[in-house]
Formats: structure tokens, sequence, C-alpha cells
């Protein structure tokens, strides 16, 4: 190294920290004069693991780092500084010998961001300080604004996942209360009406019967259709029951409107499901049924609510005709797929996932919602915490 240069102090050096690792006493002596001179403040080391621990605890804006040194070289000092997050962001510039070129390679594979060559000029030496500091320090204003962006980024993704729940539960609560609309009201009013005609079947004249027997025709077919716009609306025993009671009614529901024998089966010991939980499940599941309804063909089917470890699962199966292996996988499209696509989106509101399971016969689909491990922290806009919480139905 030539002689030390006088270099003025500027802005751009004061407070930057720089630490200088090498095991010869006098180069490390003359390097941080030269850096002190310039403004910065340095730190030293003689050896690579001392090295790591000061790096750890101050973390300085640059290392200046000698290649050759007898505890830990400078290549194996850079990679393990380079593997920890504390300090891996902090650039490293090798300090080595021109016989010492061969090994360059192996420097910026560990993680080097340059090299001096020794002897140096002081003026080379400063200049690639400044500039590897100034990089350095780009460098972290760019992941922190990222890291920054990335979080704003999580909590716009949590209030586009809270505000989906919400139009859930608005759009199930809504079902709710017209179908308890429709059945305290009209339905009540259409079966008064099917009593007093069939009390008045007395026919005064040729045409009574007939117009008496188109009349019941058409009050059975009005109640039949209010049934069925009844079963595509929310049942009130989901609010008031809870999920196993409301798939129990969907089954038997499915049952009686079409011709096909449609079980329940609800494990005897299931967690306490909260309201919010229970209504994307009851979700999930109709739509299955709808879809076993309108496309299946099937004779018999079965819906299964019970856990596996750590999860708790929903099943639909039928004895159908099936379903392509990719069908819960692909997006909806003109052929289709809205169905299977909103369980999915709905599950993925709970955490959970929609798989088809290969079956000898027909299609046997398999929800799973993680169960939570604890109560979810306070204040926390969370939808994976549903369960076991207690929530109260609308």
């Amino acid at each position: 190294m030539t002689a030390q240069a006088q270099t003025p102090k500027s802005p751009e050096t004061e407070g930057r920290r720089v630490l200088v690792v090498d095991d010869d006493p006098q180069g490390l002596r003359l390097v941080g004069q030269l850096l002190m001179g310039a403004g910065y403040r340095v730190h030293a080391a003689d050896g690579g693991r001392l090295a790591i621990r000061i790096a750890e605890q101050v973390h300085p804006d640059l290392i200046l780092l000698d290649i050759h040194m007898p505890d830990l070289d400078g290549i194996a000092t850079c990679r393990l500084l380079k593997q920890q997050a504390v300090t891996r962001s902090i650039p490293i510039v090798f300090l080595t010998g021109r016989d010492d070129e061969p090994s360059l390679l192996d420097a910026f594979d560990a993680g080097a961001a340059d090299y001096v060559v020794k002897p140096f000029e002081p003026r080379i030496l400063l200049a690639r300080v400044r500039t590897h500091v100034a990089l350095g320090e780009l460098s972290r204003g760019l992941e922190r604004a990222l890291a920054e962006r990335t979080r704003e980024l999580a909590e716009a993704n949590a209030r586009l996942r809270r505000l989906a729940l919400d139009l859930s539960l608005l759009d199930e609560a809504a079902r709710a209360r017209l179908a308890a609309e429709l059945h305290d009201s009209p339905m009540q009013k259409l079966a008064l009406a099917q009593i007093q005609i069939e009390t008045a079947d007395q026919p005064p004249d040729a045409e009574t019967p007939e117009r008496l027997a188109a009349g019941r025709a058409l009050l059975r077919e009005a109640i039949a259709e209010l049934r069925t716009l009844q079963f595509d609306l929310s049942p009130p025993v989901l609010a008031r029951q809870g999920l196993a009671a409301a798939l129990a009614w969907l089954a038997e529901s499915a049952t009686s409107r079409r011709d096909i024998r449609l079980s329940c089966t609800i494990a005897p010991e299931l967690p306490s499901i909260g309201h919010a939980g229970s209504v994307i499940l009851f979700q999930c599941a109709r739509e299955l049924v709808y879809n076993l309804l309108k496309h299946a063909r099937a004779r018999h089917g079965a819906i299964h609510l019970g856990t596996l470890v750590g999860w708790l699962e929903l099943r639909v199966e039928d004895d159908g005709v099936g379903l392509a292996p990719s069908a819960t996988d692909l997006p909806p499209g003109p052929g289709g797929g809205y169905g299977l696509y909103s369980v999915r989106e709905r599950l993925a509101l709970l955490g959970g996932s929609l798989h088809l399971e290969p079956a000898r016969l027909g299609t046997h689909l398999c929800m799973r919602v993680p169960l939570p491990v604890g109560p979810l922290p306070s204040g926390e806009d969370d939808t994976s915490g549903w369960f076991n919480r207690g929530d109260p139905g609308p």
C-alpha cells in the first residue's frame, strides 16, 4: 500500500461505518487511518470469526475483507455473512494480492461485491469504498420500499378476503331472511287456499269439479315452485342449529326434490364451528349438491362431515357420471366450471382446498379446512380462525 493520502471529509462519508478485516496489524492500521481520515467510522477485526460477531452487532455499511487469514479465510467468512439475514445485505470488498487473482472467481461466488488488489492507491480504495457504500444504501432503501409495498399488498389482500367473507355472510343472511318470509307468509296462504278449495269441493254445477281440479293443480305447482326456491335459499336451521343440522336438511331436501337418495353422516364429536365458517362450508356443500342434482345423473349420494388430524373434512359423493380428474383445478370457461371455481374460492377464505378423489363409480369431492391451533390475537383481521370462536348467528 502506498503512502496515506489526506482526503477531506464529506457528507457522503460522515457517520458511515466500515469494518476492516485483516490479520496483518500494519495493514489493518493503515487502512483504518485512511478511512478515518476520509470521515468513516472504522471497526477492525483480525480474523473472520471476530469479523462475523462485529458485523452482527454493528451492521456496518461496508466490509473490507482480506482473502487469506489463518483462523477463517475471507471466502469462508464471506459465505457465512451472506447466509445470515442480519448481514446478508452488507456489501463486501475483498483485499487481495495480485497472485491471488485466480481465487477471485471463488470470492464472487461467495457473494463479494468487488475487490481491490494490494498494494493499492488510496484514491482507488476510497473511490471503491464510497461507491459500494452508496450502492449498499440504495439497495437497502429498495429493500425497505419493497418490504413496505409487500406489507401494503398483504394488508390489501387481507381486506379483500374480509370483504369476500362479509359479502358471503350478507348474501347468506339475505337468503335466510327471504326463506323465512317465504315459509311464514306465502306458503301458509297457499296451503290454506288449497284446504279451502278442497273443503268447497261440492260441485253445484257440471263445471265446478273441473275448475276446482285446475285450481288444485295450480296450487300444487305453486307450492312446489316455492319449495324449489326455498331450497335455493338458506335454511333457517343453519343460523339456528348450525352446520350439521343444515347439511342434514340439505340432504333431506335434495332427496324430496329429485329421484335420488342423498344421505348425511355427521361425526359424533365435532369441534365448535362459528357462524362464518358454517356459512362458507354450507355454501360449498350446497353448490356441490346442485352440481350433483343437475349434471351427475346419480341415483345415490352422500354428505359426510368429520375430522382428520388438524382438519375439518366435508365430503360430497355420488354414483353418477363422474368428473374429469382435472375438473377441480381448471378455471371456469364457456364449458362451465363456475360451480367448482366458486367452491375453491370460498374454501380459500378459510385456508382450505377442494380435492377430487379417485372413485370406481361417480364423483367423490373432498373439502378440507384447517382447524385452528388456538384463538386469534385480538384485532387481527384474519379469516383462518372462525372455528371455535362461537360467532353468533344473524
